[in-house]
């Protein structure tokens, strides 16, 4: 079964709702629909090739190929820039002071983090199972002593991707401004315009690159994933690639779905993207 993706995007992106009986008869949204089915979230499968050619086995072979043996180069990531730019997904007044949030992942992606930033303050909060955050209780999350805010989607069968709405509100006696014109497509938007966009036989990816948290205390951890996404309606997809499993220096061979590329993360603090041949 395909893992759930559950990272970034996928705090405010949550399952399809079923379709009411009035709904247009070729909408058919069965209650065990989950939007997360279509959003899949894939680890990269990778290997390294020698002359052009797959290696194909559980370990790669532990000599490179030269760069030339690899397409054009279709990107190049500075990454100390890259680095947890998507930090201020959103800014948002939360009870009296204004906060930049975002999410992260622990190393694996097998759970989510909200971040909430002021300055050089950092607050790691989980999320817990991300379907709560499309249940009528939603998730309450507490930002600091005396500061919590509940955040749940309200789904949009029309368009889920784009349409649906996140709503932030405070919780348990907490005094502040309250939002409910949060679409999920300005979040997309927000997370495209602080990712790496490169584009390969005219299909647009976006890179995200950031920190890892430690789970066992909610910190950040010496350890760092990439992310790349392609939007594409239902069918959006996102890979997860750990920074450890690219070799400085040495390519290595990612498919994203269909698509294969080189990745070779260099001594000079770059991540280069080619098309494989």
């Amino acid at each position: 079964m395909k893992k759930i993706c559950v990272l970034l995007i996928a705090c405010c992106l949550p399952a399809a709702a079923q379709a009411p009986a009035s709904a247009v008869e070729n909408i058919k949204l069965s209650g065990d629909m989950d939007f997360w089915s279509r959003f899949s979230f894939r680890p990269v499968k990778f290997e390294r090739p020698t002359a052009l050619k797959w290696i194909h086995g559980p370990k790669p072979r532990p000599a490179a190929p030269k760069l030339q043996d690899a397409g054009p180069i279709v990107g190049r990531i500075k990454l100390a820039a890259q680095l947890d730019r998507h930090r201020d997904l959103i800014n948002r007044v939360l009870g009296n002071s204004a906060w930049n949030i975002s999410v992260a992942g622990d190393p694996g992606f097998k759970n989510i983090f909200f971040t909430f930033q002021q300055g050089e303050k950092l607050v790691v909060r989980p999320v817990g199972d991300p379907k709560r955050l499309r249940s009528a209780q939603g998730v309450d999350v507490e930002i600091e002593p005396g500061l919590t805010y509940n955040f749940k989607v309200k789904i949009t069968i029309w368009d889920p991707i784009r349409g649906s709405k996140v709503l932030i509100t405070p919780a348990k006696g907490t005094k502040g401004p309250r939002y409910d014109d949060l679409k999920t497509g300005a979040l997309l938007d927000a997370a495209k315009a602080r990712s790496y966009v490169f584009n390969s036989n005219g299909i647009e990816y976006w890179t995200l690159y950031g920190t890892d948290v430690d789970p066992a205390t909610n910190s950040l951890k010496d350890s760092r994933s990439f992310l790349f996404l392609h939007e594409n309606g239902m069918n959006t997809q996102a890979w997860q690639l750990a920074e450890s499993t690219l070799p400085v220096d040495q390519p290595v061979v990612v498919a994203f779905g269909d698509a294969n590329f080189v990745l070779t993360r260099t001594a000079a603090g770059e991540l280069l993207i080619q098309d494989a041949q």
